[in-house]
């Protein structure tokens, strides 16, 4: 279940493969017949544009839900697909800005797709970053809001990869005795928020200022003005100093 940030609609969806699209009076806008054989996940992008299903076959379905010029409700229409992946998705997330997608498959791997796109023109989304991940039989998914960070809850240990150069950054092992079940960002990207075993556990986005250093880095080899090669400069010694009072290592 999940409502969108415009507040036009709320969607529910089930293993039957029904993604039902209601409004907020609780009356059914529309029924979506999926294929997917079994559905795992369906979500709505933060700009409220797009809901996305996944689940048994290998592709993340996402729709549009379209509203006329005086806000009525007119079609859901399929935009685009997300493929690559051999077997199911697990989980899928849209990025805070709902340009990217980030999946974790049952093949082993994770993708970053970016979809933006001219779909109308049959534009495909593009893959950024895939790796690979300890797999097991449920996971769940969140991206950082700058993009930069990607982690992945599989049983009750919760994984960090960036997303500049596709490898896992590090593990934090045996968190709960049961499984996570909810994996969440905060708004900044500070902070990671896990539930599991009737708790949540907060814990530091730490590879968030790994990455930041390793982005920075390659920005300063590319032509930049002296402001924003200060601006980098400084941003590098910042965390450096950071992860050094934390204990933690840097790239």
């Amino acid at each position: 279940m999940d409502i969108a940030s415009t507040g036009k609609y709320i969607i529910t969806c089930s293993k039957t493969n029904d993604l039902v699209i209601w409004d907020l009076k609780g009356q059914i806008l529309t029924t979506v017949e999926l294929h997917l054989g079994s559905t795992y996940r369906a979500r709505i992008s933060p700009c409220g544009r797009f809901v996305g299903t996944s689940g048994f076959t290998p592709d993340v379905n996402v729709w549009e839900v379209v509203f006329n010029k005086s806000g009525d409700f007119k079609q859901v229409a399929k935009a685009f697909d997300l493929a690559g992946h051999s077997s199911g998705i697990l989980d899928f997330t849209f990025s805070a800005d709902s340009s990217n997608v980030a999946t974790v498959s049952k093949d082993g791997t994770y993708r970053l797709y970016d979809i933006k796109i001219e779909f109308e023109k049959g534009e495909d989304p593009h893959k950024l970053q895939t790796g690979p991940w300890e797999n097991t039989t449920t996971a769940n998914i969140a991206l950082s809001p700058n993009n930069e960070v990607l982690a992945i809850a599989h049983g009750s240990s919760l994984s960090f990869y960036s997303t500049i150069t596709g490898l896992l950054d590090y593990t934090i092992e045996d968190i709960f005795m049961g499984p996570i079940t909810c994996l969440a960002f905060d708004a900044v990207g500070e902070y990671v928020l896990v539930a599991g075993d009737r708790h949540i556990k907060v814990f530091r986005n730490i590879t968030g200022y790994r990455v930041a250093i390793e982005s920075a880095k390659r920005k300063l080899t590319q032509k930049q003005t002296s402001a924003t090669k200060e601006r980098l400069e400084k941003l590098i010694e910042d965390n450096t100093k950071f992860l050094q009072a934390m204990g933690e290592k840097c790239p």
